[in-house]
């Protein structure tokens, strides 16, 4: 895996890390706990509805982009694609309108439910012009228009929110009107991709075929999340919704590192599957797993240990006390799933067993809404928390054993050790030395924490570092010490 494609998606990761916490540092103030707990429970279901009608073919245009362009047929597949993007966004469009005609909604949850629609079928485009540069391992593009669409999203919510009073709807409403922004971008490129290609039926019943299945693994999940609030909503009430979510979009940070990690070394592992076989794959797995696991582990259990001092900073008042008791088991739960999804999900995708890996997500789904059931009305977001955590943790341990009978994907225990290791000693420092809960405290303590992490990884030689800085040294050394010899001889 080359550092340059990791340094590329750098600024997309940084940008969706701070506008992730921003977006929860600003929302909790000026929405009530209420309005936050509704535009919480629509974001998830959107996300549900958005991964059950698009992602299929937003999928397809990553997994068919190299196979497309082996037969000289990219104008082909983008053909298809901007046909599906019409057709699929019409509909979308037109149900939305339909129902809302007819259903005499309030205003406020009509606003949120049209604004929300239309930024979804404009992420949907988007989507698909970002999975094929990154098909294309067109990453610098791939970073700056994505970083794009999320900074203007998040500014235009944040302007409609205090300025236009747009309430639970401004965020979805600015999102619109970042896709919006990016589409004019993107919709001139995809038409001069397409060409004189033409539109397929064969060819969309082949990538509805694969991601479909792979859609619906997901919006099982998104579902089983969207589900689990409303079962958290009901039995507990709006407010510890409003905390569930804050707790949820923190722990997101992780999943943010998930999603650059895998964009850049998934390419890689599709390419080797096609082109050498599966030991190749595994070959090229082997790096992410270890990069995802060095960077994900730590920054989990640190989340955890300072979820208090983080919630503080982040969350308003009413809700500060509740997130920052659920934060630690969603830390846990973002762990869990992020392996699931970005790692061991790559062998039933690669051998296109994509329904089999639906069908394996309902158990630790029926088992996360149980539990939810169940715990949420006694202990409120924690109780929903728990849960997650629980159901994340099942669906990677069955998505990591049976995948393994498809395409056996490493698990380098020795690595993991070491990881392991170096994170203990972490937790230990930050545990011995805690910071004040406030910003600069808190400050102090990821500092103190990052730090005893990368000399603990030093001394063990996680992912090679310490031989890397001794070779880097040597070879300053060599380089210097021709100019200190011309030097003393002169």
């Amino acid at each position: 895996m080359r550092t340059a494609r990791i340094l590329s998606l750098a600024p997309l990761q940084i940008a969706q890390a701070l506008i992730g916490f921003g977006a929860i540092a600003t929302f909790t103030r000026l929405m009530s706990a209420e309005e936050f707990g509704r535009y919480a429970l629509a974001l998830s279901i959107s996300m549900a509805a958005h991964t059950l009608t698009f992602t299929w073919a937003e999928a397809a245009a990553f997994r068919f982009f190299a196979p497309a362009r082996a037969e000289n047929r990219l104008a082909d597949h983008f053909a298809t694609l901007l046909a599906l993007a019409l057709t699929l966004g019409l509909a979308v469009v037109a149900i939305t309108a339909g129902a809302l005609a007819f259903a005499g909604l309030q205003d406020d949850i009509a606003a949120l439910s049209a604004f929300a629609a239309g930024a979804v079928v404009l992420r949907f485009v988007t989507r698909l012009a970002r999975e094929s540069d990154r098909a294309a391992l067109a990453f610098s593009r791939y970073a700056v228009l994505e970083t794009t669409y999320i900074i203007a999203g998040f500014a235009a919510g944040v302007a409609l929110l205090t300025i236009f009073d747009f309430g639970p709807a401004a965020p979805f409403a600015g999102l619109l009107a970042g896709g919006l922004l990016v589409a004019v971008v993107d919709l001139p490129r995809l038409l001069r991709n397409a060409g004189s290609g033409k539109v397929s039926l064969v060819r969309a019943r082949s990538y509805a075929g694969y991601g479909t299945p792979l859609a619906l693994a997901l919006a099982v999940d998104l579902g089983v999340q969207a589900i689990a609030r409303l079962l958290l909503a009901g039995e507990a009430g709006a407010a510890p919704l409003g905390a569930y979510a804050a707790a949820f979009g923190l722990a997101r940070a992780l999943d943010i590192v998930f999603m650059g990690v895998s964009a850049a070394f998934a390419p890689l592992v599709f390419a080797a599957y096609e082109e050498k076989g599966t030991r190749a794959a595994a070959d090229a797995a082997r790096g992410g797993f270890v990069l995802l696991a060095a960077i994900t582990i730590p920054a989990s259990v640190g989340l955890a240990l300072l979820a208090q001092p983080v919630a503080t900073l982040m969350v308003g008042e009413a809700l500060r006390r509740e997130t920052a008791a659920a934060l630690p088991w969603l830390a846990i739960a973002g762990l869990m799933s992020g392996f699931a999804l970005y790692y061991w999900s790559e062998a039933f995708q690669l051998t296109r067993k994509t329904g089999q890996r639906a069908l394996l997500m309902l158990a630790p789904g029926a088992a996360q809404l149980a539990l939810t059931a169940w715990l949420s009305s006694t202990y409120g977001a924690v109780g929903a928390a728990m849960a997650a955590a629980t159901g994340a943790t099942l669906g990677a341990m069955l998505l990591a054993l049976v995948g393994r009978r498809l395409l056996p994907l490493p698990l380098p225990a020795g690595e993991l050790a070491r990881i392991g290791a170096a994170t203990a000693l972490m937790a230990a420092v930050v545990i011995a030395f805690p910071g004040a809960h406030t910003t600069l405290g808190l400050l102090q303590s990821v500092a103190t924490g990052a730090a005893a992490y990368a000399a603990a990884a030093v001394a063990l030689n996680v992912m090679n570092i310490r031989d890397l800085v001794l070779g880097a040294y040597r070879a300053a050394q060599r380089r210097f010490q021709p100019l200190s010899s011309a030097a003393n001889a002169e």
